[in-house]
């Protein structure tokens, strides 16, 4: 039999989780995240009026259900010009402030990569984290 965790406590779950200083970051290297990714994974972008951006555990709401979530409100970057080398957008990843530990990364869709930004690009990212049994 699996291991099924109520509804009421996935989201308890979801909150001890998230209640961490973390920072959203985007990486512009040619990276697939999967279960060895590390921190060292991924390449930050620099420049372009680029800056990461510190997640709040107050800003978290959370959703009871199948499954459970934790969402953060859209989180937005307009470029002011080109990004330095490779000067490309695959997607984002999350860190541990406390050690750089990686939380999670996201690749965009493939239809969306390499973006490379201009003036004017817009970037937007939703942080969402998922908890759910199967059973």
């Amino acid at each position: 039999m699996s291991l099924v965790v109520p509804d009421a406590a996935e989201i308890r779950f979801l909150q001890q989780i998230l209640n961490l200083n973390m920072t959203l970051r985007i990486f512009g290297n040619n990276a697939t995240p999967g279960p060895a990714s590390t921190a060292a994974s991924f390449t930050e972008i620099a420049g372009g009026g680029y800056a990461n951006k510190p997640l709040t555990f107050a800003n978290w709401s959370f959703t009871s259900g199948s499954p459970s979530f934790g969402l953060y409100p859209k989180q937005s970057w307009t470029f002011t010009g080109a990004i330095n080398a490779p000067g490309t957008i695959y997607g984002y990843f999350i860190t541990r402030d406390s050690d750089g530990l990686l939380m999670w990364a996201e690749r965009f869709p493939p239809a969306a990569v390499p973006f490379t930004p201009g003036v004017g690009s817009l970037v937007e990212v939703t942080p969402k984290f998922t908890g759910s049994s199967v059973y």
